[in-house]
């Protein structure tokens, strides 16, 4: 089946600020080293297509592709990652807007979004979405198309609606950013719709899940999505994961793994659910499967690492039920 992912792509700026602070405080040690700013790809839709590019997964990616020279590199980092790129329509006349992340001692970051003059945050309309087949795919999607654009939120649900029609699968993760994008009245209408139409729904933490059932825990939220026919990906940061479909409820541990990095875990992880979904495991099993990719990522050196025993990876969380 073809997949589909239809959301944001940006440019991320990371500014080691912890590990200067470590090589400052070694001076008087007599120790001496350097930090690297990195400019790489990114957006969490972005890195969840580059990742399913690099398991093999040929994805079509739809976003709002800016004209400048941030854009077209974006654009031709991800043909290079193995992303199809020709549902995306150009905007010649927009500048690539740019996620500064400020990463600490920890290995934990901040993120301030930038927009250079000419640019915006990624907007969605019927002409940059008319590319898309309404056919039967698996379709990804995210918290960051809701931006608080009204006519770019419905174009992004109508589509959605429009898909769901024609036999596709829909996963969204709500990835809501609250505090990038605030949660309006709008915004939260957007979010309803969009949960309607979804088959299967991904959230991060109670912040997430609050923000958009109203509940003030995660069990209560899950319920309440498992009421509206959905199956459920709950996750809690080290805590397994819990897999809610109806009355059901599995939880997968993750993996204890040495943190080297944490910037696209979970857009890797839903790379890995959305690949592991599309070969045919359920959606117990693509959890498995899902954990395991997104803990070779975070201990492992690079951008967005793929482990290179992925098939063996898959059939394993097959049979392991």
């Amino acid at each position: 089946m073809e997949i589909c992912c239809i959301g944001d792509l940006c440019a991320d700026l990371l500014l080691p600020y912890g590990e200067v602070k470590t090589h400052l405080s070694n001076l008087k040690k007599g120790s001496v080293d350097y930090s690297e700013v990195l400019f790489q790809q990114g957006g969490t839709c972005g890195n969840t297509c580059a990742v399913l590019g690099k398991l093999g997964a040929h994805p079509h990616f739809v976003t709002d592709l800016c004209g400048d020279k941030i854009g077209r590199y974006l654009r031709d980092e991800m043909i290079q990652n193995g992303v199809d790129m020709s549902w995306s329509l150009e905007n010649p006349d927009k500048a690539n807007m740019v996620c500064i992340a400020v990463i600490d001692e920890d290995n934990e970051r901040v993120i301030f979004p930038w927009l250079p003059p000419g640019s915006d945050y990624p907007k969605f309309s019927k002409e940059n979405l008319s590319r898309i087949p309404e056919e039967a795919m698996l379709v990804f999607s995210g918290g960051m198309v809701m931006n608080n654009d009204s006519s770019s939120m419905d174009a992004v649900c109508e589509k959605a609606e429009a898909l769901h029609k024609a036999g596709s699968t829909i996963v969204f993760d709500l990835n809501v950013r609250a505090e990038t994008y605030g949660m309006n009245n709008a915004r939260k209408a957007a979010y309803d719709r969009m949960i309607k139409t979804s088959d299967i729904i991904i959230g991060s933490g109670i912040e997430e899940f609050t923000a958009v059932t109203g509940a003030l825990s995660i069990d209560e939220a899950v319920d309440r999505l498992c009421l509206l026919g959905k199956t459920v990906i709950a996750r809690d940061g080290r805590k397994p994961v819990c897999v809610a479909q109806d009355r059901e409820r599995t939880m997968v541990p993750t993996e204890a793994v040495f943190v080297w990095q944490t910037i696209g875990a979970g857009d890797t992880f839903n790379a890995g659910f959305l690949y592991a979904l599309d070969r045919g495991l359920n959606p117990v099993q693509a959890c498995r499967f899902a954990n395991g990719i997104a803990a070779h990522m975070i201990s492992t050196a690079g951008h967005l690492p793929v482990p290179p025993d992925a098939k063996a990876r898959l059939e394993r969380a097959r049979t392991a039920g």
